[in-house]
């Protein structure tokens, strides 16, 4: 992600890594590496896609948006021992 960044110009996009519930550790750690702390990567569980797709296939949703697809995803950037996953 980070050379895919570094790389092109700039433009709106989001960063999330998808991995199972049991890797959220290894995650966290990897992305509040100094060097991804601009792409402010979120971490979508396994989990949570199982939840929305459930949720979707049962409620037949359509025109999700990012703010609503936020509610299943966890911002894991610490700057400065913030915390903020």
């Amino acid at each position: 992600m980070k050379n895919f960044k570094d790389k092109f110009p700039p433009f709106p996009t989001r960063y999330v890594i998808v991995a199972p519930d049991e890797a959220r550790n290894k995650v966290i750690k990897e992305a509040n590496k100094p060097q991804f702390h601009d792409l402010n990567i979120r971490f979508f569980s396994y989990s949570a896609v199982e939840e929305l797709y459930a949720l979707c296939q049962k409620r037949k949703l359509q025109g999700v948006t990012e703010e609503f697809l936020d509610c299943y995803m966890e911002p894991i950037l610490d700057i400065e021992g913030l915390n903020v996953y």
